[in-house]
């Protein structure tokens, strides 16, 4: 979890050539994906959005080849419009990665698009839809559950943690909306197995002493947070993921664990409103809310305390460049969150339409903040935004004012 040196200097331009390509495309597909070779190559939202994280990524991760390969592939898996290619690439991304376990994930997340593809009178995402069933989206399932960290559960020891391993399980899972829509059971058991993980990941989070055991922790449970949200299979739990994946990638970044100012550590917690970290949090729930399961958005709130109690049990300076940085960044990518749901996350459920529910929806609400829609287009939550914190700021100022005209302060 170092930055690169200057010598790696190639790694780093492998990861800024990867983000800056997915926000460039970002703005040619917000209508609709782009698509060419018949279909062979299909770049949506979901693509852009892959890109752009991994490539982050690469400035969090420690120089080796492994990582030039792991991103390459994972582009190629997302940008295919062929299962095959999806297949390989997913499974290249996983081979890759240092531990056994996440190579295992790998060879199940490739059988599990295999499996469809064979099963299908297609081989092609947007007319496979036949061939999905319960076998092929088990495979799936336990391929992403187990590259997020789920397996780390059963141990007592630390293992590291992959980022690119874990947002290749997560964007497999999301990828299979493009398939077809699931049934109840297949969203029942991805609820399930994502909460455990987000849950029992964070209480380790709370519960170790060591700072960059916690860390690690904490991150496996945002990979497990977005993995419950993506079986709410509506709008709401596709933005609520993309804000997940975003927060874990600003940790990583930041390194808060590593030292930070007090302001900086909180800020990065997510226990402030307004902040990125926040905005993700409440997303998660939010996302149960709109889909009508109140249970699941308890499951999320206390992940989401546990999450801040155990990034506030390790705030430590000295302050460092990076995670003041990254606060700031947090706290303005907080504040922007109805802009990052308008033009980065909205083309991903844009595009993914056809496999998701109408249970569901987060929207932007001008400068106020984000609204939390359920089926029946009613408020089920809400965010506060850039134009509600002036307001609290400006009611601040007059009991202040008025305090000083009569003296109480």
């Amino acid at each position: 979890m170092h930055l690169l040196s200057f010598k790696h200097a190639h790694y780093r331009l492998a990861g800024a050539i990867a983000t800056l390509s997915g926000s460039g495309i970002l703005f040619r597909i917000q209508r609709q994906p782009f698509t060419t070779f018949h279909a062979i190559i299909v770049i949506d939202g979901l693509s852009c959005l892959v890109l752009i994280t991994a490539g982050l990524l690469m400035f969090t991760m420690p120089a080796h080849w492994r990582r030039l390969g792991q991103l390459a592939a994972l582009g190629f898996a997302m940008v295919s419009g062929h299962l095959a290619g999806i297949a390989v690439g997913l499974l290249i991304t996983l081979l890759l990665s240092e531990r056994w376990r996440e190579r295992g994930a790998g060879l199940a997340l490739a059988a599990g698009y295999g499996l469809i593809g064979f099963l299908a009178s297609s081989w092609r995402l947007n007319a496979s839809g036949d061939g999905l069933n319960s076998l092929s989206f088990i495979l799936l399932l336990a391929g992403a559950a187990i590259a997020a960290g789920f397996l780390d559960l059963a141990t007592a020891q630390r293992g590291p943690f992959d980022p690119l391993s874990a947002l290749a399980g997560i964007a497999a899972l999301l990828r299979l909306f493009s398939v077809g829509p699931w049934n109840l059971g297949w969203q029942l058991a991805m609820l399930l197995i994502g909460g455990m993980l987000a849950m029992s990941a964070a209480w380790r989070a709370a519960t170790t002493t060591e700072s960059l055991e916690t860390e690690e922790w904490l991150q496996r449970s945002l990979s497990g947070l977005a993995l419950t949200v993506t079986g709410c299979a509506s709008p709401a739990g596709v933005v609520a993921a993309g804000l997940l994946l975003l927060h874990l990638v600003l940790r990583r970044l930041a390194q808060p664990m590593a030292g930070s100012a007090t302001w900086a550590g909180w800020l990065l917690a997510g226990a402030v409103p307004g902040t990125l970290g926040f905005v993700a949090l409440w997303s998660a729930s939010a996302a149960a809310m709109t889909a009508g399961i109140p249970a699941l958005a308890i499951v999320g709130w206390a992940t989401a305390l546990l999450c801040m109690l155990a990034s506030g049990r390790h705030i430590q300076g000295p302050a460092r460049w990076p995670s003041t940085a990254g606060a700031l960044a947090g706290l303005a990518l907080g504040l922007a969150a109805p802009a990052l749901a308008r033009w980065l996350l909205r083309p991903i459920s844009d595009h993914l339409q056809g496999g998701l529910t109408p249970y569901g929806a987060i929207e932007p609400w001008g400068w106020a903040g984000l609204l939390a829609l359920d089926f029946g287009a009613r408020t089920a939550a809400t965010a506060p935004g850039l134009a509600l914190f002036a307001l609290i700021g400006l009611f601040g100022a007059l009991v202040w004012l008025i305090s000083r005209w009569r003296g109480w302060v």
